[in-house]
């Protein structure tokens, strides 16, 4: 129990970076449909806006990330992991002081300081794995999972249900949380190492890993699939909100549920669908490709069917994203020599990041291009995704021939 408790400052850390993700979607969906904010702007100047609220949080976690892993490096975890939660409380407090004053510029600028402090999970893990005994870190990863899997499921549906008695409380309740982590992590003992590096920080350093990865004669393929289904999947998982506000008429608590049905298809995929479909798919390029051709079907399933086969669909799309997903990141991971193991894995970061940023900018279009289209553009992408592995399948094969 006591070893658990002394865990709570690292538990606390993962939860917000997964619940401040989470929980914004349907906030901003529910802000900018409030009569107060559309008519303040005209149609178009108002899709804009929307563009630039998706998009900034993304763009900040694509330089963010790096960001955080030097001043890791230069300071320690513990300070870095103080300065995510003070800058997530900061964050939060512009994006109420936006909402209170209806001055979208506080806003926005909450968002994109949200996502250059979004990078608290890896490091609250990897600090976490070394304050762990050996005979305790596959217990702690259990619980590192079970945290995620609550944090994926609560998040969107705590911001809906708040958001739709007023749009400041689910800001403030996470302004709360923050403020609560930066206590615990304050008081918490850290296992630290002498400062590796002096401070230094390049903005070009994302885009270089792409550059390693294009140069990478087995990543390039896997990244490649990677990226593409992040895309198509991001712009299902943001404008399938947009679609069930706009043409089904959900009210913020709605929209927070079915958020939340995509978060618990995050859960089932990873607890049982993974462990299924990889028994009975033991190659691993086979098992990605396959997962994206599924995955990508019911995304664009989603652009056709009524409201009420829309849960089913999100319910099975977020499964079997979850199966391409730790496939994929398998298969980097796999490629990649031991001392390429932190610039490998972080490609999917920056990949992601990538991929938020531009299914944000399609917000634009908006005025002119009906939801559908985009849905259905969306999982021709995911399934797009599939044909770099291929390349990387016949590798494989020729490796082992």
């Amino acid at each position: 129990m006591n070893r658990t408790f002394d865990m709570l400052p690292f538990f606390a850390a993962l939860f917000i970076d997964l619940f401040s993700f989470g929980l914004m979607y349907p906030v901003i969906i529910a802000f900018f449909h409030q009569p107060s904010v559309a008519h303040l702007y005209p149609p178009q100047t108002l899709a804009l806006l929307l563009s630039a609220t998706f998009s900034l949080f993304p763009l900040g976690m694509f330089f963010g990330a790096s960001l955080l892993g030097d001043i890791s490096d230069a300071i320690g975890r513990k300070r870095t992991l103080l300065i995510c939660m003070g800058g997530l409380t900061v964050s939060y407090g512009l994006m109420v002081l936006g909402v209170q004053t209806m001055i979208l510029s506080f806003f926005l600028a909450g968002r994109l300081l949200s996502g250059l402090m979004a990078g608290s999970g890896p490091i609250a893990q990897a600090a976490m794995m070394d304050r762990s005994a050996p005979e305790d870190r596959g217990r702690n990863l259990s619980h590192v999972v079970l945290v995620n899997c609550v944090a994926l499921t609560s998040a969107p549906a705590v911001g809906g249900i708040l958001a739709r008695f007023d749009m400041r409380a689910p800001l403030l309740a996470t302004v709360v949380l923050c403020i609560g982590a930066f206590i615990l992590i304050q008081r918490a003992h850290f296992t630290e190492v002498a400062p590796a590096t002096r401070f230094s920080f390049s903005w070009q350093r994302p885009i270089e890993n792409f550059v390693h990865a294009a140069r990478h004669p087995h990543i390039r393929w896997i990244t490649l699939s990677f990226f593409l289904f992040q895309l198509g999947f991001s712009i299902y998982f943001v404008y399938v909100l947009l679609l069930m506000q706009r043409q089904y008429g959900l009210d913020p608590a709605g929209i927070g549920l079915f958020s939340a049905t995509i978060g618990a298809g995050f859960v089932v995929g990873s607890t049982l669908g993974y462990p299924w479909l990889a028994r009975h798919l033991p190659n691993e390029a086979g098992l990605a490709a396959v997962s994206l051709l599924v995955c990508g079907g019911f995304v664009v399933m989603s652009a056709f069917v009524p409201q009420l086969a829309q849960w089913p669909v999100a319910l099975l799309a977020a499964m079997f994203n979850v199966t391409a997903y730790v496939t994929l990141f398998a298969l980097i991971s796999g490629s990649a020599s031991k001392t390429e193991q932190g610039w490998a894995l972080g490609i999917g970061t920056s990949a992601i990041a990538l991929a938020f940023f531009l299914s944000g900018l399609l917000a634009n279009v908006l005025t002119v291009v009906p939801i559908g289209p985009i849905l259905a553009a969306g999982g021709l992408i995911v399934t797009i995704g599939a044909l770099p592995l291929w390349r990387v399948r016949r590798a494989a094969v020729a490796i082992g021939g």
